[in-house]
C-alpha cells in the first residue's frame, strides 16, 4: 500500500494506491483509493467503477511485444532508431516544468480536476519513479510511475505534443510508446507481475469523443487486458463535499 499526501490550497489530500479496500485515515480533507480490486460497501464513501488496462508481467518479453500493435511496434523501432534516449529519475525540474503547461493546454488547471495529481514532488521518493524521454539534450516528455511488490501503475505524464510542430508530435508519440516499453521492461526485471495503465474511458463514453478515444486506442495499443476496478472517495469536509459534488455534475472524470 502506498498513501500519497497532497496539499491543494488549504485542502490536506491523501491518495492510497494498492489497496483492495478502502478505509478511513484521519487527518485529511479529502480521500481517494484510485483503484481497488473489491467491490464493497464503505460508510461516507462514494464509488466509481473503473476500467484499466494491464499487462500481465509473468509472460516472458518476447509474448508481451507480439501482442502490441504495428503501430506501436514501428513508433518504438523509429524512437530507437532517431536516438531517442530513456533516462530513469533524472530530469525532474524539466519534467515539472513540461508538467504545468500539459495541465493548462489540457484545462486540467482546476482545483477539483487535480485532486488526482495535486502538487507533484520533484525529487526522488520510494515508490515513485520518473521515466523522461530525451532527444538532442531536449526532455519531451516524462511519466511518474508508482509501484510496490506486485504492480507497476502509471500515474502523471505530460509531454511537450500539444506545444509543437507537428512532426515534431510525430517524434514525441514514437517517444512515448518507447518510454512506456523501458518502463514494462523495468518492472519485469523487478519481478513485478501487473502493468496497470492507469484507467480507461467507457466504450460508450470514448465512441463519441475522439480524445478519449485515442486515448484508450493508445493504451490499448500495447496489448493488455481490460480490467475491472473501483475507485473510492470521501471528503470529510462539508464545504468541499458540497462543492465537489456541484463541480462532478459537469464534468467528466479523466484516467491518467
Amino acid at each position: 500500500m502506498l498513501v500519497i499526501d497532497k496539499k491543494i490550497f488549504m485542502f490536506n489530500i491523501k491518495e492510497v494506491h494498492f489497496s483492495k479496500n478502502p478505509f478511513d485515515i484521519e487527518g485529511c480533507d479529502f480521500l481517494i483509493f484510485p483503484y481497488c480490486k473489491n467491490k464493497v460497501e464503505a460508510k461516507g464513501f462514494v464509488r466509481y467503477e473503473k476500467l484499466t488496462s494491464i499487462i500481465d508481467l509473468t509472460q516472458d518479453l518476447d509474448t508481451i511485444w507480439q501482442k502490441f500493435h504495428h503501430n506501436t511496434k514501428r513508433g518504438i523501432k523509429q524512437a530507437n532508431e532517431q536516438g531517442v534516449k530513456i533516462s530513469i529519475n533524472y530530469g525532474y525540474e524539466q519534467f515539472y516544468k513540461i508538467y504545468k503547461k500539459f495541465l493548462i493546454k489540457k484545462d486540467f488547471n482546476s482545483i477539483f480536476k487535480i485532486f488526482r495529481t495535486g502538487i507533484i514532488t520533484l525529487n526522488k521518493i520510494k515508490n515513485r519513479t520518473l521515466f523522461v524521454a530525451e532527444y538532442n539534450g531536449e526532455i519531451l516528455g516524462g511519466r511518474r510511475v508508482l509501484e510496490d511488490d506486485s504492480t507497476l501503475e502509471l500515474w502523471i505524464g505530460a509531454s511537450k505534443r500539444l506545444e509543437d510542430e507537428k512532426e515534431k508530435s510525430k517524434l514525441i508519440g514514437s517517444a512515448n510508446r518507447l518510454m512506456l516499453w523501458e518502463a514494462i521492461k523495468y518492472a519485469k526485471e523487478r519481478g513485478i507481475k501487473e502493468f496497470d495503465f492507469g484507467g480507461l474511458f467507457p466504450e460508450d463514453k470514448a465512441e463519441n469523443d475522439p480524445i478519449k478515444k485515442g486515448i484508450n486506442s493508445f493504451k490499448l495499443s500495447f496489448g493488455g487486458d481490460i480490467v475491472h476496478g473501483y475507485t473510492y472517495e470521501k471528503s470529510y469536509s462539508k464545504a468541499l463535499k458540497v462543492a465537489y459534488y456541484l463541480y462532478n455534475l459537469k464534468i467528466e472524470r479523466y484516467p491518467r
